[in-house]
């Protein structure tokens, strides 16, 4: 016996007009022979009806109206899709059970979700992350929903950060976080993955190559040999070096370091960005206590005997959102007086705590060491992430290798 796919499509029942002057919507279910409506609690004219057919519709009123009608029907075929074989009664069973909620698709609420998702597992800078893509966007267009996600819109959007002088980088982040709350109204029936925006043949997010941050063997010579001038290029300096000689950890990690985490001769710990995000998989980092480490460690150590933390940053008192902000302005203390040492050495490359990190993988690289060693010690999932770090070459390779060229 053939089976037939049943189709949804939106009627305006002119039979009956109500005291408004306006017809009822309804939505129409066919699966041949039999057809069902049912009522969408819409009423149109003749005239908004036939400008909601149109390609280009600049009421507002109307475009909410639009929304709503794609949501209807997006909500009717993902029901359908779960339905095998289908039947009117399952499809109105499900229908009526998980009535529209239009609210739903409103995208400043489904970031609002996300945020405090993230807040409450004590997330905060992704959650701070993705306040920031919100207000871009909005800022762009104000009152979005799921069904103003197109590829045409994010095309647009693109142009519009691109204008506003902002990277593909940036761009790139941002819409790899819409993407990722598109996909969650996916995955909770909110929006049918018929009309999905990105992917090949529909918008592709950019992906920025990666702007080399290490820095030269000379340069991280002069750096360890640098005498500061006062005490606060003397503690920047200090945590600069720790970082580099400790895997290049990154700094948030190292202000929550407790005595716990010193174990012999080694440092161990989980990186704070893995936690909430690879449970299943989470890798202990062991990194050997080298004497210039130690030493720094002893110098800026906690006075306080009571207090967990090795550094006297973070208090165990403080929320997630105060440990966030204290480490986000140690960063740019250090990253202000690193700026000026590396103003006073002559460095190409800038010394923030970032460089920290791709300098310690590059050095390893630079010695021949292999990148399964340098990957495990980043304390990445994947060895691909490490390529990464290390896809340039210098510019003095370059120059070496072109000469071999005319080496005879």
């Amino acid at each position: 016996m053939k089976k037939f796919k049943p189709t949804v499509t939106l009627f305006l029942d002119k039979r009956n007009a109500k005291k408004s002057g306006k017809y009822p919507l309804k939505l129409t279910i066919y699966c041949k022979p039999e057809k069902k409506r049912y009522s969408t609690n819409l009423d149109l004219s003749i005239t908004e009806w036939e400008k909601l057919n149109t390609d280009k519709l600049r009421d507002e009123g109307l475009k909410e109206i639009r929304y709503k009608m794609n949501a209807l029907k997006n909500r009717a075929k993902t029901i359908i899709e779960t339905l095998t074989p289908f039947s009117f009664q399952k499809f109105e069973s499900k229908f009526y059970e998980n009535a529209i909620d239009f609210n739903a698709l409103n995208l400043a609420g489904l970031f609002d979700r996300y945020i405090a998702l993230q807040n409450k597992k004590e997330s905060v800078g992704t959650a701070i992350s993705y306040q920031t893509t919100k207000n871009s966007l909005l800022a762009f267009k104000k009152n979005l929903s799921l069904n103003d996600i197109s590829p045409e819109f994010l095309q647009d959007y693109e142009k519009y950060m691109l204008n506003n002088k902002k990277s593909f980088s940036t761009i790139g982040i941002y819409l790899r976080q819409l993407r990722s709350i598109y996909n969650d109204a996916i995955s909770r029936n909110i929006i049918s993955k018929d009309d999905y925006p990105f992917g090949k043949n529909k918008y592709v997010i950019p992906v920025s190559s990666n702007t080399k941050k290490a820095l030269s063997t000379e340069e991280i010579g002069n750096l360890f040999n640098y005498k500061p001038e006062n005490k606060e290029e003397a503690k920047a300096l200090d945590f600069w070096k720790l970082s580099y000689l400790c895997n290049g950890m990154n700094f948030c990690d190292i202000l929550k370091l407790k005595s716990e985490n010193l174990k012999g001769d080694f440092i161990e710990f989980i990186r704070s960005k893995t936690k909430n995000t690879k449970k299943g998989s989470l890798q202990q980092i062991k990194v050997p206590i080298l004497p210039q480490a130690l030493e720094i460690i002893n110098k800026w150590k906690n006075e306080l005997p009571e207090s967990e933390y090795i550094f006297p940053v973070l208090k165990e008192e403080h929320t997630p959102i105060q440990i966030k902000y204290l480490t986000q302005n140690f960063i740019k203390s250090n990253n202000k007086h690193m700026e000026a040492i590396r103003l006073r050495l002559n460095i190409s490359q800038k010394c923030n705590t970032y460089s920290c990190r791709h300098s310690f993988a590059t050095m390893l690289k630079r010695k021949n060491v292999n990148t399964e060693f340098i990957s495990e010690s980043l304390g990445h999932a994947s060895i691909t992430t490490t390529s990464a770090y290390l896809a340039s070459f210098e510019d003095s390779t370059k120059i070496e290798y072109a000469n071999l060229l005319t080496d005879f």
